[in-house]
């Protein structure tokens, strides 16, 4: 079964979306967290596609077949992520907590007043990154996001807090790299999710949970171009409102020569891959990709 993210619609209707949005906000997440529940049933009941798709997910990093217990938690947590995205960007973290792990990195690049990449998956909760950064204005994050494929859900996340829109880098613009480079240049940051490509996307085939799998080789091609160090980072819910965030160096700044830059941003996207999985089996529920990660592979792009 092969699941093109880009052709999925937006679940869920835009008044319940907005009411449970309204009611989150009111009522404050502990609250609004049993409603979760119900939620996840509804939405592993009637979503075959995404329910598929955890399921043989959940086979390939559990190694064997997922009781439905295993199959009803993991559409819970991802409803949670989903959830508590809902309070980070309305700057609402008084009921979560977070550890941070390797921050060290980050503060002495920013320390430095060196712009570079944060690279990111559909693992646990980048909101949860943004938050940590932007809540206190020290490290201000500005995120690469396809804007016009969630533009409803984008929206609402604009009335949530405006602020978002000033933090956000639209991808598929004119002017995205410039923007990119400017703010770089500023020592400012650019977060960017790196295990999802966008339509006519250079893809290289890496191994990824006992299967090849297609990664972008766009966000290490922008690497390249731009001379930046690379930091990756993922944010995982551990459960009881706790987040632990990890930071880890994936390459420094190199500027290989033309020749080589697909060959560097390949070595890139598998040394991502390598530690995406060492996360999703650290952490197995908080994988927030209900799409078939493993459609078949096409190197004639690469």
């Amino acid at each position: 079964m092969e699941i093109n993210w880009r052709d999925r619609p937006e679940r869920g209707g835009r008044r319940i979306t907005r009411f449970y949005i309204w009611l989150s906000l009111t009522v404050g997440r502990r609250l609004a967290r049993p409603i979760l529940y119900g939620i996840a049933l509804y939405f592993f009941v009637s979503a075959p596609a995404e329910r598929w798709a955890s399921q043989d997910y959940l086979a390939r990093v559990l190694g064997r077949r997922p009781t439905l217990v295993q199959r009803y938690r993991h559409f819970f947590i991802f409803c949670t992520l989903m959830m508590d995205k809902i309070f980070f960007l309305a700057r609402r973290t008084k009921d979560v907590s977070f550890s941070v792990h390797g921050v060290e990195i980050f503060e002495s690049l920013v320390a430095e007043k060196k712009g570079f990449l944060l690279a990111s998956g559909h693992i646990g909760s980048f909101e949860a990154l943004r938050a940590l950064g932007i809540s206190e204005k020290k490290h201000p994050v500005k995120a690469l996001i396809d804007v016009e494929t969630s533009r409803r859900f984008y929206n609402m996340l604009r009335d949530i807090n405006p602020e978002v829109v000033d933090s956000v880098i639209p991808l598929g613009q004119p002017g995205t790299v410039l923007e990119i480079r400017e703010w770089i240049d500023g020592g400012g940051v650019v977060g960017i999710l790196a295990d999802r490509s966008m339509s006519g996307d250079r893809v290289t085939p890496v191994d990824f949970l006992g299967a090849p799998a297609n990664f972008p080789l766009g966000p290490w091609l922008l690497a390249g171009m731009l001379n930046v160090p690379v930091v990756l980072c993922f944010a995982v819910y551990s459960g009881k409102g706790h987040y632990d965030a990890y930071f880890e160096l994936l390459s420094p700044a190199a500027n290989p020569e033309r020749s080589q830059r697909v060959e560097h941003a390949r070595s890139l996207a598998i040394q991502f891959a390598s530690r995406l999985e060492h996360f999703c089996r650290l952490t197995p529920y908080n994988w927030a990709n209900l799409l078939n990660f493993w459609a078949k592979t096409d190197e004639s792009n690469e």
